[in-house]
């Protein structure tokens, strides 16, 4: 009789290892893609409050406050690496 229960439990284990093993490899984990280097982006959702440089009326870099709709492309300025400051 304790051989079977013994059977019975080490079953149960190895169902509920399976189980956990096949719920891990299904498929529901976080998708990542690299993007190279100044290549461009779609943005899927709306960003609220994005600090960007922008220029005023007489040409000069600013920063401001804005918000970026979804649908809208984002890249790099290809004249320079990083942002330059007010000029």
């Amino acid at each position: 009789m304790q051989s079977v229960n013994r059977s019975r439990t080490r079953w149960r284990k190895a169902l509920v290892a399976e189980i956990f093993v096949l719920a891990c490899l299904s498929g529901c984990a976080t998708r990542v893609v690299l993007v190279p280097p100044g290549e461009p982006v779609r943005l899927r959702e709306t960003l609220r409050a994005v600090k960007v440089w922008a220029a005023d009326k007489t040409g000069r870099e600013v920063e401001v406050t804005v918000d970026l709709p979804a649908g809208w492309y984002c890249l790099p300025d290809p004249g320079s690496s990083e942002p330059s400051p007010g000029k």
